[in-house]
Formats: C-alpha cells, structure tokens, sequence
C-alpha cells in the first residue's frame, strides 16, 4: 500500500480514516459478493468517495484486496484476545471464550469473510502466513486455557492436550464454513452448544458453566480493529 504525492496535504488522522473508509468498504463488499466480485468503482461507491482516490492510496486493486485481507486478519486477532476470559476458573474462561468469540460482533459477517480469506490465502503467500497468524493467536487463547486446568486439576485431559486444542479449532473452523453457508443446525446457540459438549468430552468435565448474554458494547471498540467496527455498524446483517 503506498500514498502518492500531488494530492492537499492532510493529516495523518485524515489520511487513516480515508483508508479506513475505502477497507470497510471492501470489506462488506467481500463479505456480499466475493472477492472475484470486487471492482473499484463499486468500492469508490460503498465508500462515498472517487475512484481516483482509492487509486492515490492503492496501487492496484491486488494492493486493495491484500490491505483488506490484513485488516480483516487483525480483526480477527482483536477479537479472539478480546474473548479470552482468564479471570475465571478454568472451565468458566474456556466456555466465556468459546461464547464471547460467537457472540461479540456480526459471526455471520464473520464467517462469509473468513472463507473468502482463507480461499485467497491459498494463491498468495503475504495471506497465508497471515491465516497462520490467525491460527496461531487461537491456539495460544486455548492452549493457555487448558494448561492452566490440566495445571490445577480442573481439567482431566482424555486425549494429548495438543490435540484436544486442535480437535476443539478443527470443529470451530468447521462451523464457521457452515454457518456461512446457512446450513441447518449452524446458528450460534448451536455452535457453543456442540463445542462446550464436546470440550466437556476431550477435557473432562460434568457440566458447562451458564454464561449471561454477551456484553457486545466493548466488543467493537478494540483499538487494533476500527475498521471491522465501521463494517459492522455500517452493514448490520
């Protein structure tokens, strides 16, 4: 991503909110038509601003898509850190993780950008290894949390805990394609449902703790992420 001369001076501020406003944009594009589906002109209009700026900012519309990609994947990140509960007992910081991280912000939105994001992280590298990024950031949110119960005895591991963090990711990773593509049984109650259930299996437990509802006032004001809160606010899906 590059600014190019000629243009008035602005601020530096000024200049953050108009990039901002061009990857929202692109982003609840994205999350409606696909990336095959995004042209400069459309973006220039979601965005309320002219092509010739998206192009002063963005060398091309590949510089775009991969900008909006890296966003999206500090979102991402934003909001798994944001979900990790650690001032509880275990299994309370395990299942307020699981829940927070389904019902903080739009899953939906969510979801239909994470499978476009990983499908374009298969034909560029700069996006895999941020996906790896992705992946990474959950597994150190969940590997902590099962150290500390297996630690304290909270946790009776029936499988390497190694394996229960990846079982529990493989069949979140899994819902989310699901849930973004309507498939019965996919809605978030159900999802934290069959994920706690099958938490209570792989680490040993008799019951799941009640959370309350989600607080999703914070949720879109981690400072990481202005970005996925502007395509939140703006979409409502």
């Amino acid at each position: 991503m590059s600014t190019k001369p000629g243009r008035p001076s602005l601020s530096q501020d000024e200049i953050d909110d108009r990039k901002g406003a061009v990857i929202t944009a692109t982003l609840s594009l994205i999350s409606e038509r696909g990336t095959s589906g995004i042209r400069l002109k459309d973006v220039a209009r979601e965005a309320g601003i002219s092509v010739g700026t998206i192009q002063h900012y963005f060398d091309s519309r590949e510089d775009l898509i991969i900008s909006a990609y890296q966003q999206h994947s500090k979102n991402v990140i934003a909001l798994i850190r944001q979900s990790f509960s650690d001032t509880a007992d275990p299994w309370t910081s395990l299942a307020q993780t699981i829940h927070d991280f389904l019902h903080l912000a739009d899953f939906s939105t969510r979801t239909r950008l994470w499978i476009e994001f990983v499908a374009a992280a298969t034909r560029n590298d700069e996006l895999r290894f941020l996906l790896d990024e992705v992946f990474l950031a959950w597994k150190q949110v969940i590997r902590r949390i099962v150290e500390a119960g297996t630690a304290d005895g909270s946790f009776a591991p029936q499988v390497d805990a190694e394996v229960a963090v990846d079982a529990l990711l493989a069949q979140l990773d899994g819902f989310e394609i699901a849930h973004a593509t309507g498939a019965t049984g996919t809605n978030v109650e159900r999802i934290e449902s069959v994920l706690n259930q099958t938490a209570q299996v792989l680490l040993g437990a008799s019951s799941f703790p009640t959370l309350e509802p989600a607080d999703t006032s914070s949720a879109l004001q981690a400072p990481i992420a202005p970005t996925f809160d502007r395509l939140i606010q703006g979409r409502n899906i």
